[in-house]
């Protein structure tokens, strides 16, 4: 059986590569792809898998020289696409944009060669949903608006006015309204609605989760600082 890393190479001589030189191009992203598996696709392996993981590693060997593809699996898919392209690349949206269409292809590829059976292929659907990476742009342009918002309202909250008003933590978003955004109170029953402008509103979505910094001052939620919003 091949390797991750020969199967993804194969993968690219059957879809083609593109122009090495594009963020944009598929080579590119099965690149960053390969990356994301060598520093986390380890996470999850069974005891025995992890194992040789380790004594490989200690080689000099990674991930995707150790395993074959039926070590691909659905999750490190979404992962990639979910949170690893939003927290760790810094991409255009041209490239957020190319990244789902090109794991998707993946995806169809590892199923018709053989790598992924129909429950492989049918978990892989249930995951992405409408499709692979389709709210990528979304999300990058949900932090930006966001971003200048906080930016140019910055706020002094030293003192939160209790200590059940302060929040420092990833909230997801529970209801859009034009100029309300309300968020999961993180289980305690109590939501958070903060006001922002329609402008910024308009550009958010159910279900959504933004990582922030959030205070209740003179009885109102303000934002403090702000990370990242992911699908």
């Amino acid at each position: 059986m091949p390797t991750i890393r020969e199967t993804l190479k194969q993968f690219l001589a059957h879809s083609g590569e593109g122009n090495p030189r594009s963020m944009s191009s598929p080579s590119r992203i099965i690149d960053l792809f390969s990356r994301y598996l060598d520093d986390y696709g380890h996470d999850g392996l069974t005891e025995f898998k992890r194992r040789r993981f380790e004594q490989e590693y200690d080689k000099g060997r990674r991930f995707c020289d150790i395993f074959g593809p039926d070590c691909i699996e659905p999750p490190h898919i979404t992962f990639f696409l979910n949170v690893f392209v939003i927290r760790k690349v810094i991409g255009t949206k041209s490239f957020l944009k190319a990244c789902g269409p090109v794991m998707e292809k993946l995806a169809t590829w590892l199923h018709d060669q053989g790598h992924w059976n129909e429950k492989a292929m049918g978990y892989y659907r249930e995951l992405v949903g409408d499709g692979a990476g389709a709210e990528l742009v979304g999300c990058e342009t949900l932090t930006r608006v966001l971003n200048q918002y906080v930016n140019s309202h910055p706020v002094d909250a030293e003192a939160p006015e209790t200590d059940d008003g302060y929040f420092n933590d990833q909230l997801t978003i529970k209801k859009v309204e034009p100029g309300k955004l309300t968020f999961d109170g993180l289980g305690d029953g109590k939501d958070i609605t903060v006001s922002l402008p329609k402008s910024v509103t308009s550009k958010a979505k159910t279900g959504w989760s933004v990582t922030m910094e959030i205070a209740r001052i003179k009885g109102k939620w303000r934002i403090l600082g702000l990370g990242n919003v992911y699908p």
